[in-house]
């Protein structure tokens, strides 16, 4: 007999972790637009951060505040199939 050896997450694991990535994703992308169009000149001033240091922690704590907000909007539209 052949056991199945591929573990997988549990659904609702998977479910939070890609609306994670969704969030990481489209927090990513505000970021860039914001530094392409230069919106009240965040462009030009992480262009003169020679560290990384300010882009880095831009992307990061924005791309985790969307990920954060977009679990959220996922758990709350759940449907209860309870009575």
């Amino acid at each position: 007999m052949k056991r199945n050896t591929k573990h997988r997450l549990p659904k609702l694991v998977r479910f939070l972790a890609l609306h994670m990535l969704w969030g990481f994703t489209f927090g990513c992308a505000f970021v860039l637009a914001l530094i392409w169009t230069d919106f009240l000149g965040v462009g030009s001033l992480l262009a003169r951060d020679e560290s990384g240091i300010a882009t880095f922690l831009l992307f990061f704590q924005t791309s985790l505040t969307f990920g954060g907000v977009a679990m959220g909007v996922a758990v709350m539209n759940l449907r209860d199939d309870g009575p």
